[in-house]
C-alpha cells in the first residue's frame, strides 16, 4: 500500500486506498508490513481516541470512525459500544487500535474464559456472549458475498454452532523454551508467553501439556493431537524428559480418529480437521448435499486423508475419485480407503487431472486451503460436466471471489455457468475470527435474463440440469 515515506523529495504522496469497513484492513505483503513496524518504531501514534463501534469485521475486528474520519479496526470490541481505543498502527487510509477501556458496553458483552485471552492471540472473541459471535460471523459471511462476490441477496443460512464450544480443538502446537517451560508467543511480538492451559483445547491435550510442563529438554516445538472418538495421542517430536522426571509416551507416526462410524488413520505431517465434533456436522451436510444430486461420478478434490471419499462411496451406486498431492496425507489414504472398490486415488494437481477424468464427474466436492481455489481450477471446474459442486472453505473472503467467477462462466462461453444455491456457515473454530462454510452451486440450464440489476447475481436464475 502507498506511503508517504516512499515518496520522493517533492512529489505528492499517491492518495490512500480505499478501505472497505466491513472486509478489513487490505492484506500486506511481509515487506510492507516491516515498513510499517519500523514507522511505527520512529514515529509516534496518535493519542487514545474514543468512538462508536458500528459494525463486525473479519480478522475479528470491529469497525468505528476516528475523529478524521478514518476508519477505525478496533480489537476487542463490540458492536454498539462506546470504546476508548489506543492506536496499535496507522496507515493513510485507516486505523488499527485496540479497545482498552469499555465505556458504553454491549449487553453481549462477556468475562473472557482464558487469563491469556487478548495476550496469546489465538483467540479473538471470547468476550462475546457464543450466540452473539454466530449471528455476527453469519453477518460477515453474507457481507463478504456482497461486497466481494458482488451478490445482491446471497443465500446464508445461520451459523451452526456448538452445544458445548470449548475443549473442542484436537490439535496444538506449542513453543517451547530451553528450560522445558512451553506456551506460545505472545500476539504479534517474539516474547515467549508460558501457557499451563487452553479452555479451547481437547482435555487430552491440556493433559499432556500438563505432563511436559517445564519438563523437557532438547526440543523448541511440541505438537499434541488426539482422536477424540479413539483416545489416541499422536505428540511429536519424540521428547526428552529431565532427569527425574516422568517420561511421556511420544513419537508416535500416526494416530487415528472416527468420523461418520469410519476409522481414519491420520499421519504427523497430514492435515484433518481440528474440531471433531463440527466435523461430523461438516461430514453430513456435505453427504446430504451430494445424495440430492443422485451423482453417479463424485470427484473429491483436495481429498487429503480420503475422510469425505471414504464416507460418500458407501453408496454403492456412486463412483467415488480422489485428486490429493500431498505425500504424507496420500500414505494415509491408502489405508483409510483400502477396500472400497468404488473409489479411486489420483496423485497430482487438481487443474491438470480434473480436466481429462474419465468417465467425467458430474458431481465434484472441493475443500481447499485458505488461498481458495486457484485461476486454472476454476476454469477446470467451468469447462468439465459436473452438474453440481459442494465447496468447502475455511475463508469466507476466497470463497466469495471464487463464487464469482464461477457464477459468471468461462470466456468462451463453452460451458453455462454456475448457480449458487446455498451456502451454509459451520463454526469450526469457536471463539476465534474463523468460520467454515459449505457452498452448493448448480449448473445453471439456460442464459440468464440481461435485465438483472447492477451487482445481481446471475447466478440467481436458471434450474439445474436434469438428471442423465
Amino acid at each position: 500500500m502507498p506511503d508517504a515515506d516512499d515518496t520522493q523529495p517533492g512529489t505528492a504522496p499517491p492518495p490512500a486506498p480505499e478501505v472497505d469497513p466491513l472486509t478489513g484492513p487490505p492484506r500486506e505483503s511481509k515487506r510492507e508490513r516491516r515498513r510499517r513496524r519500523r514507522r511505527r518504531a520512529r514515529s509516534e501514534l496518535p493519542p487514545p481516541i474514543e468512538l462508536t463501534i458500528e459494525g463486525f469485521a473479519s480478522g475479528g475486528t470491529c469497525v468505528g470512525r476516528g475523529p478524521d474520519g478514518r476508519v477505525v479496526f478496533v480489537e476487542y470490541a463490540l458492536p454498539g459500544e462506546r470504546v476508548l481505543a489506543e492506536v496499535t498502527s496507522e496507515s493513510p487510509s485507516y486505523l488499527e487500535a485496540r479497545a482498552i477501556e469499555i465505556r458504553e458496553a454491549s449487553p453481549r458483552r462477556v468475562e473472557p474464559a482464558c487469563p491469556y485471552f487478548g495476550t496469546c492471540g489465538g483467540c479473538q472473541l471470547q468476550h462475546i456472549d457464543y450466540e452473539e459471535q454466530l449471528v455476527l460471523k453469519t453477518g460477515l459471511v453474507r457481507d463478504q458475498l456482497r461486497r466481494i462476490g458482488r451478490f445482491a441477496d446471497p443465500p446464508v443460512s445461520p451459523a451452526r454452532g456448538m452445544a458445548e464450544p470449548w475443549g473442542y480443538r484436537n490439535h496444538m502446537r506449542f513453543t517451547v523454551r530451553r528450560n522445558g517451560d512451553i506456551g506460545f508467543m505472545r500476539r504479534g511480538t517474539h516474547q515467549f508467553l508460558r501457557v499451563d492451559r487452553c479452555p479451547i483445547a481437547h482435555d487430552a491435550v491440556n493433559a499432556v501439556l500438563k505432563r511436559a510442563q517445564g519438563k523437557t529438554m532438547g526440543t523448541r516445538q511440541l505438537s499434541v493431537r488426539v482422536g477424540e472418538a479413539t483416545g489416541e495421542l499422536l505428540i511429536q517430536p519424540e521428547l526428552r524428559f529431565r532427569p527425574g522426571r516422568r517420561p511421556l509416551a511420544s513419537g508416535q507416526e500416526h494416530y487415528h480418529e472416527a468420523l461418520g462410524g469410519r476409522l481414519f488413520r491420520i499421519s504427523a505431517a497430514a492435515f484433518f480437521q481440528v474440531n471433531t465434533r463440527q466435523a461430523e456436522q461438516l461430514i453430513r451436510i456435505v453427504r446430504e448435499r451430494v445424495r440430492e444430486a443422485r451423482p453417479r461420478v463424485v470427484v473429491d478434490a483436495y481429498s487429503g486423508v480420503g475422510t469425505f471419499a471414504a464416507l460418500l462411496a458407501r453408496d454403492a451406486e456412486v463412483r467415488v475419485i480422489t485428486i490429493e498431492g500431498s505425500a504424507a496425507a496420500g500414505d494415509d489414504a491408502d489405508v483409510n480407503l483400502a477396500g472400497l472398490a468404488n473409489v479411486t486415488r489420483l496423485t497430482g494437481n487438481v487443474e491438470e487431472i480434473l480436466p481429462g477424468l474419465e468417465p467425467a464427474p458430474d458431481l465434484v466436492v472441493v475443500d481447499p486451503p485458505r488461498t481458495g481455489l486457484g485461476p486454472g481450477i476454476v476454469e477446470a471446474l467451468l469447462l468439465s460436466a459436473c452438474r453440481r459442486l459442494v465447496y468447502v472453505s475455511c475463508d469466507p473472503a476466497t470463497l466469495a471471489r471464487d463464487l464469482r467467477l464461477l457464477v459468471e462462466g468461462d470466456a468462451a462461453g463453452d460451458r453455462l455457468p454456475f448457480v449458487l444455491r446455498s451456502v451454509e456457515p459451520l463454526d469450526m473454530f469457536p471463539h476465534t475470527q474463523h468460520v467454515e462454510c459449505i457452498a452448493t452451486l448448480d449448473r445453471q440450464a439456460a442464459t440468464p435474463p440481461s435485465d438483472l440489476p447492477p451487482g445481481g447475481d446471475p447466478g440467481g436464475a436458471g434450474e439445474p440440469l436434469p438428471e442423465p
